[in-house]
């Protein structure tokens, strides 16, 4: 799957999150290998994944949510495979329970000024 295609899946994501990141950035963490993409077709999904101390985190993703759950179990193979201590997802109220294997465990909280 192709970058722009990619993008225009995760970039809902990615305005919902409100962290100013940048289509570029995302294109550049991709290319130095910083982020790992995952991608499913008919219907498209994909995922963006980061490690952060010691975890695979899904960071933005978007597309048919079929998709998702099967790329979430592509996820949770690679991080163990590849030596990760788990995964994480920082999300909105719901993904529980679209995600059973993942348990609620923190909310953020963020004031904008």
């Amino acid at each position: 799957m192709d970058f722009d295609r990619i993008w225009a899946l995760v970039e809902p994501a990615v305005d919902r999150a409100d962290e100013g990141v940048t289509k570029q950035e995302i294109a550049d963490g991709i290319q130095s290998g910083a982020i790992f993409v995952f991608t499913r077709t008919n219907p498209d999904a994909a995922a963006l994944c980061f490690a952060v101390r010691g975890r695979l985190r899904i960071g933005v993703a978007g597309g048919d949510l079929g998709q998702l759950k099967i790329i979430n179990d592509e996820i949770t193979h690679f991080a163990r495979v590849s030596g990760f201590r788990g995964t994480e997802i920082i999300g909105r109220d719901g993904w529980e329970r679209a995600l059973p294997n993942f348990r609620k465990s923190a909310v953020i909280l963020r004031q904008d000024f």
